[in-house]
């Protein structure tokens, strides 16, 4: 899979719809999160009721389609960020993504409680489902898997079982508990696969670091709330604004 730069719009819940997704030139513009069924679209609304941005459409996956549409013209590679309480969820996403040669994005990274009750996010990362998820999934498409670090796991071991499913990258969200990103996790996962890195990527300069330290591609989501213009700004900079073949 070709990425015409090396950034990537992460997914922010109520927020990357298709709209805003268009407005920026990265690589790679991952959607969402959307839920894929019923039982994540109520744990959307609850979370909704204490302040949180989410999206719940009436027919997941209608809507996610809807949103795949109108992407059709952008010009990177298309991804759709998923939270889903069943196996069928995901493969349902997994099938409409391969219509438009999008990739799906396995969410095992969101920490609200709300998701994780019902085993979604974060606490996928502790079940053995994850990978059977992925190998299913990846039947269908191309599959990412977003992580968190800074949890009380083996992300080596995950890693490996993840890319032994099929799975074509793993975005880690490489935080360290009180701040800060664990470069050190970017380039020790990037040896067994391919690694988009995420957390405070702020700069060029910080951005590159990631790559530096292994990451094929590099992501960011609230940074460009804070300036529309931020990965135009990135773009200027060789390293980032290369074309790279994910295989």
């Amino acid at each position: 899979m070709i990425f015409p730069n090396r950034l990537v719009l992460s997914a922010m819940a109520g927020i990357n719809n298709a709209d805003f997704a268009k407005k920026h030139k990265v690589g790679f513009a991952i959607l969402g999160g959307f839920n894929a069924d019923k039982a994540t679209n109520e744990a959307a609304i609850r979370a909704m009721k204490r302040g949180r941005k989410e999206f719940v459409f009436k027919d997941p996956l209608k809507g996610i389609e809807s949103e795949l549409k109108k992407m059709e013209e952008f010009k990177g590679v298309i991804g759709v960020n998923i939270r889903s309480s069943t196996m069928e969820g995901y493969l349902a996403v997994a099938k409409l993504a391969g219509d438009f040669d999008a990739v799906i994005e396995i969410n095992a990274h969101c920490r609200q409680e709300e998701f994780i009750k019902i085993g979604c996010g974060q606490a996928l990362l502790l079940s053995e489902k994850l990978p059977r998820i992925v190998e299913e999934a990846s039947k269908f498409t191309e599959v990412s898997v977003k992580i968190r670090g800074g949890l009380n796991v083996d992300y080596e071991k995950i890693a490996r079982k993840l890319f032994d499913s099929g799975a074509l990258l793993l975005h880690v969200d490489a935080m360290i508990p009180g701040g800060g990103a664990d470069y050190n996790l970017v380039e020790r996962l990037s040896r067994i696969g391919n690694v988009i890195g995420n957390n405070s990527v702020t700069d060029v300069r910080s951005a590159r670091k990631m790559i530096e330290h292994g990451a094929k591609l590099v992501s960011a989501a609230r940074a460009v709330l804070r300036d529309p213009l931020f990965f135009e700004k990135l773009l200027e900079d060789d390293l980032l604004s290369t074309k790279v073949e994910v295989i």
